[in-house]
């Protein structure tokens, strides 16, 4: 038998505050190595002749 528990946290003020920019850095960080990956795939594909 498997248990699982779930705890709601109640962050702080600050604590939120800290969480929110931590989750931008991130997400700005995920975006521009996308960008990255997708730019290196364009430049590096090679065009297909039909």
């Amino acid at each position: 038998m498997i248990l699982t528990y779930c705890y709601k946290i109640k962050p702080s003020d600050e604590q939120i505050a800290t969480m929110d920019r931590w989750l931008e850095l991130l997400r700005r960080h995920w975006n521009y190595a996308l960008g990255q990956r997708l730019d290196w795939l364009n430049r590096t594909r090679s065009p297909v002749d039909r």
